[in-house]
């Protein structure tokens, strides 16, 4: 039997297409992949950042410096953010809050109708929804909402897809997450004004309901928060930016009540004047 070395064919490891054109379609597809995986985390971001631990949202916000309104507050100003900080803190512990989430309530002189919760666990209440407070038992509704979105991790959710792919890039490198916020945010006013769906808006409703009750032993208040919106927008048509961040329903109003009644809680009681502080905000709203 005879041996002998024999020339590889060197076209057997060759396809018949040019490889410029195999590499366009290796990249191609590449880039398809990480369109369709962008596309994905877009549309999940938000639901996967509010599923990550607290504490990146709120190292997030810190970054920022979120302040409401222009800057340090003045004396009454200060007064009046201790006194809606007392409030929250008389909410907070019958809300289930995460270990490490810390409620700040922030007030805002402008005269709109309006009050929200934003990143890291920041709530905004402003002059002109403050001054319609009838008692402490409405104004505690108020804030337990907003309490309630933050609890819930609504702000998360809603504040777009930018802000929440920030939080989730914050928990592999907290440089890049910080590099997507500032892009999507430019400055801590981005953090402001948000929308919530029907469901998160019921949500709220439920889990304030229940800690007002559990403050103060019965619901009053938890209504007249619609019959305080309802009576500024027909007053004051274009300042009650509230109904449209938190819009109101009669089907919304009545499953307050409804719930109310289901769980067997008084629907009505004694009521809690405001302290002087806030007493004072409303007073001097009053119209001559």
């Amino acid at each position: 039997m005879r041996f002998e070395n024999r020339t590889p064919d060197e076209s057997v490891n060759y396809g018949i297409e040019h490889p410029l054109k195999e590499f366009a379609w290796l990249l191609g597809g590449v880039l398809g992949g990480l369109f369709i995986l962008s596309l994905l985390l877009g549309y999940f971001a938000g639901e996967l950042a509010a599923r990550l631990p607290y504490r990146y949202e709120k190292n997030l916000a810190a970054e920022f410096g979120f302040r409401s309104g222009n800057g340090q507050p003045d004396a009454q100003a200060a007064a009046i953010e201790r006194s809606l900080n007392r409030l929250a803190a008389r909410l907070v512990p019958h809300m289930a809050l995460p270990d490490d989430m810390r409620i700040t309530v922030h007030y805002d002189d402008s005269p709109v109708v309006n009050a929200y919760a934003t990143l890291g666990g920041n709530v905004v209440i402003f002059k002109g929804l403050l001054a319609g407070m009838p008692d402490e038992n409405t104004l505690a509704m108020v804030l337990a909402h907003e309490i309630a979105h933050a609890r819930l991790r609504h702000p998360v959710r809603s504040l777009g897809r930018g802000v929440a792919f920030a939080i989730v890039l914050s928990a592999i490198n907290a440089g890049m997450g910080h590099s997507v916020a500032s892009n999507v945010l430019g400055n801590a006013g981005g953090l402001t004004l948000l929308k919530y769906s029907r469901d998160q808006e019921s949500d709220a409703d439920a889990e304030a309901l229940a800690a007002v009750v559990a403050a103060y032993r019965h619901a009053g208040g938890s209504s007249e928060i619609f019959q305080v919106l309802e009576h500024a927008a027909g007053s004051e048509p274009g300042r009650v930016t509230m109904l449209s961040t938190h819009p109101l329903s009669q089907d919304r109003i009545d499953a307050v009540a409804e719930l109310a009644k289901q769980r067997g809680w008084a629907l009505d009681g004694p009521r809690t004047p405001l302290d002087a502080v806030l007493a004072g905000v409303h007073a001097d709203e009053k119209p001559h």
